[in-house]
């Protein structure tokens, strides 16, 4: 496999702005490849904004996070994967059925619009939850750190091509799978950076060094008040 370029590692979280001002900001950022279009700007927007990100030549990261019955999720996935985006995201949670008939539509939707597959990745646990959180509210019997390798050993052997997991939990995957497997990580923050909504957060360099594919970055570059810049920074420390 190819060593990535830096700009290649890096997926711009899009979640907390509108169409235009994200057209804006690639305007001003021309070497951003990856964005993620989340819950927020794909409800707020719909199908149209991937139309906006894809004549830019952006690779779009769909985050829906689809968790439901195996046929809901496999119909979802097949839909989505009409609209030409780059990788699609579900909880790995929902089960073996469920991600194996992902997968599969996945390909049946790209291949019936003559489109390339969108790689299809699992979600383990949300970087947003704290260990106390993830035992004492869900009533969890397992580490956080159990559940990721379970659920990323699930992903795995339903065909996936990887798993999100926060950077804490990348180490100790990427021993038991090779970079085949993509391990996409949120939860990345800055040292001048804020936690916010996150927990289980990591540098950019020491993530990708413990073995992350691609890193997610957001506030960090769009509430930045030069994202190009920092962008560009971040880059240079990931290269």
């Amino acid at each position: 496999m190819n060593e990535l370029m830096p700009e290649d590692k890096l997926i711009l979280a899009l979640d907390d702005v509108t169409a235009k001002e994200a057209f804006d900001l690639l305007e001003n950022c021309p070497r951003i490849k990856w964005v993620k279009v989340g819950l927020e700007l794909f409800c707020r927007e719909g199908p149209d904004v991937i139309n906006i990100f894809k004549r830019m030549n952006k690779k779009i990261f769909l985050d829906l996070k689809f968790h439901d019955i195996p046929n809901t999720m496999r119909s979802a996935c097949y839909q989505v994967s009409k609209l030409g985006v780059d990788m699609i995201s579900l909880h790995a949670s929902a089960g073996l059925k469920a991600l194996k008939l992902s997968k599969e539509a996945s390909l049946e939707g790209a291949i019936e619009v003559n489109r390339i597959p969108p790689l299809v990745i699992g979600i383990t646990v949300l970087t947003s939850l704290s260990n106390e959180e993830f035992s004492k509210e869900l009533n969890m019997t397992i580490s956080i750190k159990d559940s990721v390798c379970k659920l990323a050993n699930l992903s795995f052997r339903s065909g996936l091509d990887g798993c999100v997991c926060s950077p804490l939990e990348v180490k100790i995957l990427r021993q038991s799978f090779d970079k085949s497997f993509n391990l996409i990580t949120p939860g990345i923050r800055l040292k001048k950076d804020n936690a916010d909504d996150q927990n289980r957060i990591m540098e950019p360099l020491e993530a990708i060094q413990s073995g992350s594919t691609k890193i997610v970055v957001g506030r960090a570059i769009t509430k930045s008040k030069d994202p190009y810049s920092t962008f560009l920074n971040i880059c240079s420390q990931i290269s």
